[in-house]
């Protein structure tokens, strides 16, 4: 590489220092030129070539070695880190630019950038996110100054008896006056007269108990006129939410998702008939159209009764036998403990129920577990037709004529809730398997400590929780608390298959600390499987 460097100087002369020079700011290689003197044979063609690479790149070149002239147009006079070192050598064949020319020159170090201490205006600085603060020095924090509207004393009403008043009621001296200032004004506290100097206030007597008014009436009177207790106040809650329910579904057109809305906090036994029909689709979204639809499944459902439905077995086949024999023993078994549902035309209404819905679903048929999921429809339109509270159903609320309406209703709302989890029910049941696996996935993020005891005891969440998504936790909680749950299944879009995960995740880490202290397979399986949840 010596050699290639120096043979320039040797054959075709020496390239004088200096010739190179900057030909302007920026207007490119053209504008720079190089001579060379040498002598010889084919020294004029040489020369005239190197004059024409020197032409080309000079302007170039220039720019390195000058770095006083900043050129606007090259992006790396402006960058954070510096600018390129200009006593490097260009990569080219020849001798160093700027070096003397001679053989023993000496080469530095090729560096292409030189950090800076200081920056150059326009450079780009380091941003830092809320994860990564920048440092500040002390002294120089910022000065937080407090907004105007924290800057105000706040005004509160004085209850200190108003002079003019008492004078002027005689009797009424331990009478305390309420100035409340109206939105629109700005009220100051008067101390003095404890007041406010707002000239549009309503004034609001407060009688002390053991007291007695200018009228002689009792202070209790009063009190129970300006005061309210938070029942009433809850009460007062819950009629304006009704009002807005019954305001929505005597709309021409029910809007859905507004409805959906209202019902998951929760509905009032009068509007969840009504209600859960609207979002399941029993009931049409069109007013006009909800009578003439109810009344067709109704019919619709009694000639199922009538074609599919037999009491006398000789009529029916060999697996219609089956289904109906296992109806038939799951049936009694259904909430044990409620008195109601043991009532033999319940049992009768169940099993018919059951049966004609497996014989129009072929492809599931009828699954241990059924028969509960009918119940909170069967207790809810119960107690909507009884005009009484769900926990206040009687024997004699079931009579006949309701009964024929309220079957064929639950039939076609247990139909609505299941055609959305049917796979729960098919063959090998992956519906619950896939909602088993999520809950599993969900308590080891949420709770690690709990899903590492269970499986170190080699409890397998399949064990427990297949009931839970089977029933939907119809045995492990008591009724009113399954339809207050419910108004938030039905009411969210995938809430018996998705948001029933969350729920069940939820009491699992209720029960966290009581199931890591057992310490045996047998004590958390027969924890799991009766969980004490009679007090909810």
């Amino acid at each position: 590489m010596q050699k290639q460097q120096q043979r320039p100087q040797t054959e075709h002369g020496k390239i004088e220092q200096g010739q190179v020079t900057n030909g302007g700011a920026g207007d490119g290689g053209a504008s720079g030129s190089a001579t060379a003197t040498g002598t010889g044979a084919g020294g004029e063609g040489r020369k005239s070539g190197m004059s024409w690479v020197w032409g080309m790149t000079g302007g170039m070149i220039s720019r390195f070695t000058n770095p006083t002239v900043p050129n606007a147009n090259d992006p790396t006079q402006s960058r954070e880190g510096g600018v390129r070192n200009t006593s490097s050598a260009p990569h080219s064949k020849g001798n160093e630019v700027g070096g003397g020319g001679g053989s023993g020159s000496k080469k530095k170090k090729k560096t292409f950038w030189t950090k800076r201490k200081t920056s150059l205006p326009g450079t780009v600085k380091q941003v830092r996110g809320a994860q990564y603060p920048p440092l500040t020095v002390k002294g120089q924090l910022p000065v937080l100054t407090q907004p105007e509207w924290k800057k105000r004393p706040l005004t509160q009403p004085s209850l200190k008896p108003n002079k003019a008043v008492s004078s002027s009621s005689g009797n009424n001296k331990n009478t305390a006056v309420v100035s409340t200032p109206s939105p629109s004004a700005n009220p100051t506290l008067d101390v003095k007269n404890g007041s406010t100097s707002n000239a549009t206030t309503a004034t609001s007597t407060i009688t002390p108990p053991g007291t007695h008014n200018s009228n002689g009436s009792d202070d209790k009177k009063e009190q129970k006129k300006s005061f309210s207790s938070p029942s009433s106040v809850g009460s007062s809650n819950a009629l304006s939410k009704r009002a807005q329910i019954f305001k929505l579904i005597n709309e021409p057109t029910l809007d859905i998702s507004a409805l959906r809305q209202k019902s998951w906090s929760g509905l009032c036994p009068a509007v969840r008939n009504d209600a859960w029909q609207l979002i399941l689709g029993y009931q049409p979204a069109n007013r006009e159209r909800r009578g003439p639809t109810i009344k067709k499944r109704r019919k619709e459902y009694q000639d199922h009764c009538r074609n599919h439905y037999s009491t006398d077995e000789d009529r029916l086949s060999s697996s219609e036998k089956k289904i109906m024999h296992q109806i038939r023993l799951d049936t009694p078994r259904t909430l044990p403990g409620v008195k109601l549902l043991q009532h033999p035309s319940i049992q009768l209404l169940l099993e018919r129920i059951l049966f004609i819905w497996s014989i129009r679903h072929p492809a599931s048929g009828y699954v241990q577990g059924m028969n509960d999921l009918v119940v909170p429809f069967l207790v809810v339109y119960l107690a909507s037709r009884a005009g009484v509270e769900p926990s206040e159903l009687e024997q004699k609320h079931l009579q006949t004529e309701h009964l024929r309406v309220i079957e064929a209703d639950c039939f076609w709302s247990l139909s609505k809730l299941l055609d959305g989890i049917q796979d729960h029910y098919t063959s090998a049941q992956p519906g619950i398997q896939r909602m088993v696996f999520k809950l599993e996935e969900l308590i080891h993020r949420i709770d690690q400590p709990l899903h590492d005891h269970l499986k170190k005891h080699d409890i397998r969440f399949f064990h427990f929780s297949y009931r839970w998504m089977n029933c939907l936790l119809m045995r492990e909680v008591s009724l009113p608390l399954i339809i207050r749950v419910w108004d938030t299944y039905i009411a969210e879009p995938d809430g018996f298959k998705v948001f029933h995960i969350y729920v069940c995740a939820s009491m699992l880490k209720t029960f966290s600390s009581d199931l890591i202290a057992l310490d045996e397979f047998q004590d958390l399986i027969v924890y799991l499987q009766n969980l004490p949840t009679q007090n909810w």
